[in-house]
């Protein structure tokens, strides 16, 4: 695992999660649209806050749906046009975002 991180780089890597070391990520795409599901495998425990995401591609508009249906909104939206970021403020077990562009 740790060569093949070495070779792909960090920048050409399709999603990136900083701050957590228990969030699972798994991302789908089609042209134009991509779909992010985020897991918290300890969300029985306890939530996560200030999860930082990074996925690969220019996506300008979201939508953000949390298991737990609460009001939170994504932070710090940036759409640049090799990548995109943004910052979940917390995630209490599973989360789903839909990106188009």
């Amino acid at each position: 695992a740790h060569a093949v991180r070495v070779n792909l780089t960090d920048e050409k890597r399709s999603v990136r999660v900083y701050g957590s070391a228990v969030v699972v990520a798994r991302l789908t795409a089609s042209p134009g649209h991509a779909r992010l599901h985020l897991l918290n495998y300890a969300g029985a425990a306890r939530k996560v806050e200030g999860i930082r995401v990074r996925v690969l591609g220019q996506y300008s508009q979201h939508q953000l749906r949390l298991a737990d249906g609460s009001g939170v909104e994504l932070l710090d939206y940036s759409a640049e046009p090799d990548a995109t970021e943004f910052t979940l403020p917390e995630l209490k077990s599973y989360g789903v975002i839909d990106l188009s562009k």
